[in-house]
């Protein structure tokens, strides 16, 4: 099998990225090794696009007539291969080479049928959205019952109103390419989801320290936790942090306050979320936003329900870079195929399927600020996974099966098929 073509660039003028961008996708479908027909774009470009977004579909559409559909959005920040845009006009794009039986382009006008249905069968999807949007929860619930395994994967690319995102099916590209309003959407959901025969596989990274072990919720009031195992939860979060604080002494809620700015809470189901100290992908990590003092709560940036735990946690530089590359490694062994002993071809090794690309999206929140310099964080990872093709966004939030997440990264690779028996 072949690998995507990725190309990217950053320019004041979209049009002299889009030709950047378009130029290294020939020179690499040109390549062996390279996919030289693929049908599916993958486009991620900067807020500072999004005025231009539908002529610069337009004209990606018309620059490379044999993708016929094509998705993605605008987001804070665009990755590409080991390159970080968070602070300047950028486009990435990929091309992936799939059938086209076996994905579908869905969107607000075009929405993911249930399973099976249309003759269709989504396994996983890939998910665009927007924060600030109601029912948000509900809807990425909704939408992972749309596929067989639940697996989604994904971003919110800005704030309600910031940016656009891209959704154009093969029938919408005739009018696409005479100059017609179609393929951009704002607000709702878009992506594509993908069939069982396009192999992918997702890991999650955290990038916090677990400052103890879970802690049971017994009482909420919306966002605000109020107790911890019958407790007061706000003395409970202070005494995991080592910090004094009570109206008596002047300064002390401003330094309590100091000292929960580098802290989270991560919720999962009571008795989960914690593996040999490290937080496992059920747990969703929240911010903390506030003190309540008269009520001995602590608020957090969503609501939690009584039963779950939660687990208080910090970001830490050391605990990011080794996580990242606990994922690349992860997500290395995952791809060993299993066979019984002698059972490998012919007798000998197995054949470790290609990463043909892979999409990372991470937080706006990460990046330097979190790995210490620019590009770092695409730099370990790629040192983890090595040099395949790969784009991504730096986002409000990150969509991992039905959950959002804060601060994260989430990484998806695609890899080979399995061979016809």
């Amino acid at each position: 099998m072949s690998l995507f073509p990725v190309g990217h660039a950053s320019h004041p003028d979209w049009r002299e990225a889009v030709q950047s961008v378009v130029r290294q996708l020939f020179m690499q479908m040109k390549q062996p090794g390279h996919a030289s027909r693929p049908r599916l774009g993958l486009i991620y470009a900067s807020h500072a696009y999004a005025r231009h977004a539908q002529d610069m579909l337009m004209l990606l559409a018309q620059s490379l007539p044999r993708v016929t559909d094509w998705v993605g959005c605008t987001a804070g920040g665009v990755l590409a291969m080991a390159h970080e845009y968070p602070d300047t006009p950028a486009l990435a794009v990929m091309l992936l080479d799939v059938p086209a039986a076996h994905y579908r382009v869905y969107s607000g006008v075009a929405p993911l049928a249930m399973d099976g249905e249309a003759g269709f069968e989504a396994d996983s999807a890939l998910v665009h959205s927007e924060a600030g949007q109601p029912e948000l929860a509900e809807l990425l619930q909704e939408l992972s019952e749309r596929t067989q395994t639940g697996h989604l994967f994904g971003a919110l690319g800005g704030q309600q109103g910031e940016g656009v995102q891209f959704a154009c099916r093969a029938e919408d590209l005739p009018a696409l390419r005479t100059g017609g309003t179609v393929g951009v959407f704002r607000g709702g959901f878009s992506g594509v989801a993908f069939a069982s025969e396009v192999p992918c596989i997702s890991r999650l990274a955290h990038g916090c320290m677990p400052l103890g072990e879970g802690l049971e919720i017994t009482e909420t009031s919306g966002s605000v936790l109020l107790a911890l195992g019958g407790q007061p939860a706000l003395p409970r979060l202070l005494q995991l942090l080592d910090v004094q604080a009570s109206p008596d002494q002047g300064g002390g809620w401003q330094a309590a306050l100091g000292a929960l700015r580098n802290t989270q809470a991560a919720i999962a189901p009571l008795g989960h979320g914690l593996e040999r100290g490290v937080l496992t992908p059920e747990a969703q990590v929240l911010n903390l936003v506030g003190l309540d003092p008269l009520r001995q709560g602590v608020a957090l940036s969503s609501s939690v329900e009584v039963g779950h735990s939660i687990i208080f946690c910090q970001r830490q530089e050391h605990a990011a870079r080794h996580e990242l590359m606990q994922m690349g490694a992860a997500l290395q062994d995952a791809l060993l195929p299993d066979f019984a002993e002698g059972a490998g071809p012919a007798g000998g090794e197995p054949v470790v399927p290609q990463i043909r690309g892979a999409i990372y999206v991470s937080c706006n929140g990460r990046g330097s600020e979190l790995f210490g310099g620019p590009d770092t964080e695409l730099r370990i990872l790629r040192h983890a996974l090595g040099s395949v093709p790969l784009i991504g966004l730096l986002g409000e939030a990150e969509i991992m099966d039905a959950r959002l997440h804060h601060l994260a990264g989430v990484l998806t690779v695609f890899t080979e098929p399995a061979a016809a028996s």
